[in-house]
């Protein structure tokens, strides 16, 4: 760990996965750092997610990688899905998709959560403390060199140069950035989350009982292999975590009754909601039946209703405040790809808040440089990401032509698994250098 050498101080809101690579990321870049967590200790709900090869890059970068690939799962020949057909009962393959680096690995949110908590000093972190407003001078013009002060709702405050918002989906710091320049979903909390109209089942199940309730060969061959299975409106995912002793399931299902429009919950109603292992399996009656052994496994399911930032932020960025991961680019999680964009920024605030030429006279100066590059990124993965959605339910653009559809699905991933860090690098010391900074 490096020892703290920069002249200004960042805090950073929100213990999840990014909140975490921020502030380690931060802390070995020698940027005084501080995080704020509004429980009363760090904990991730949730069940398995999928980490890709260009996050696997990014947890290199910051030095995490070690730990974390102790308790991922890796597979061995760099698949990332096998893509089938889920109704019926032949569960036709179509292709299979492979990295070419890394492999797309799977874990527990938890575990990775837990990786990364021993990589933080316990003396960096406040629990407790839920944000309640942040204060920035009123002047825009009067800000540099001033202070934001953040007010939590047990009543104490913390005086700070730079806010991070790691906050969530649901993001309260994201109500501190300026409709004017980030457009109408700079708000806070949920008001203006687009519900996408899909409603996910997820469950974990020991491999044995998979095995057992899939049967056979097939049963074994499912455990280890990821896999998704498509369907008109519905489709489903398998992979292994936890060493493989574990399979996490995804079931997915659309209400595309407005189709193209996207639906909206009736008022008041819950994002999160318990349901019947009935009406589960209901939502995919005519799948086949390996594929609803596999459901029967979600002895208490319950469904949560995918939403996304609609429109995307136009800037992250309001005088001293930024948001990050999901409270800038949230969005649904088809790519396996949400939980990867945080550690994304997380290595991109490595490198601006720790370079050389960033100190506390120019450091709010240096913050365009997140609108300049990360903005394109990430609001580019969001929307990719509802985007295939529709395509793994026959809905986008290819319909059900499975001949193109299997091409398109093998070769989409491109853009994002390949992302080159060291020529994001190079474009940000080259903003740097062209305001004057570097």
């Amino acid at each position: 760990m490096a020892a703290a050498k920069k002249d200004f101080h960042v805090s950073v809101v929100g213990g999840g996965i990014g909140g975490l690579c921020t502030a380690i990321g931060l802390h070995r870049a020698g940027v005084p750092v501080h995080l704020f967590e509004s429980a009363h200790q760090f904990a991730e709900i949730g069940a398995g997610i999928s980490i890709g090869p260009n996050s696997q890059n990014a947890l290199i970068r910051l030095g995490l990688y070690d730990e974390f690939a102790k308790h991922a799962f890796i597979p061995s020949r760099n698949l990332y899905f096998q893509w089938r057909i889920g109704e019926g009962d032949d569960q036709r393959f179509l292709a299979e998709t492979l990295c070419k680096e890394h492999g797309a690995a799977s874990i527990h949110r938890a575990e990775l959560l837990d990786t990364l908590v021993r990589r933080l000093p316990k003396e960096l972190v406040s629990f407790g403390k839920r944000l309640e407003r942040i204060e920035q001078p009123t002047d825009a013009s009067d800000r540099q060199g001033k202070k934001v002060t953040l007010h939590f709702k047990d009543g104490s405050t913390h005086q700070t140069d730079i806010v991070i918002g790691c906050d969530g989906i649901h993001s309260h710091v994201r109500g501190a950035l300026d409709p004017a320049k980030s457009g109408p979903s700079a708000v806070a909390g949920s008001d203006k989350l687009k519900w996408s109209g899909t409603w996910a089942y997820r469950g974990c199940i020991p491999r044995q009982r998979f095995e057992d309730a899939v049967g056979g060969e097939m049963g074994k061959f499912y455990a280890r292999e990821s896999q998704m299975f498509l369907g008109k409106d519905r489709h489903v995912l398998i992979f292994p975590i936890q060493g493989g002793d574990v399979v996490n399931i995804v079931a997915f299902r659309t209400d595309r009754s407005q189709w193209p429009k996207r639906p909206s919950l009736a008022p008041g109603e819950a994002w999160t909601q318990e349901t019947t292992p009935e009406a589960m399996l209901a939502d995919f009656e005519g799948w086949g039946k390996d594929i609803l052994n596999m459901l029967k496994c979600v002895d208490k399911p319950s469904k949560w209703a995918l939403h996304q930032i609609d429109p995307p932020l136009e800037s992250y960025v309001n005088g001293r405040v930024i948001v990050s991961g999901d409270a800038a680019h949230g969005g649904t999680p088809h790519q396996g790809a949400m939980a990867g964009q945080a550690i994304e920024d997380a290595l991109f605030f490595h490198h601006l808040f720790g370079h050389p030429s960033v100190n506390a006279s120019n450091v709010q100066a240096a913050l365009g440089s997140i609108d300049a590059i990360r903005v394109p990124r990430g609001n580019e993965v969001m929307v990719k990401s509802l985007e295939v959605g529709d395509v793994y339910e026959f809905a986008g653009p290819l319909g059900d032509d499975l001949e193109r559809l299997s091409k398109d699905l093998v070769e989409r991933w491109t853009y994002l698994w390949e992302y080159d860090f060291d020529a994001e690098r190079a474009k940000l010391d080259d903003w740097l250098a062209q305001h004057g900074i570097a």
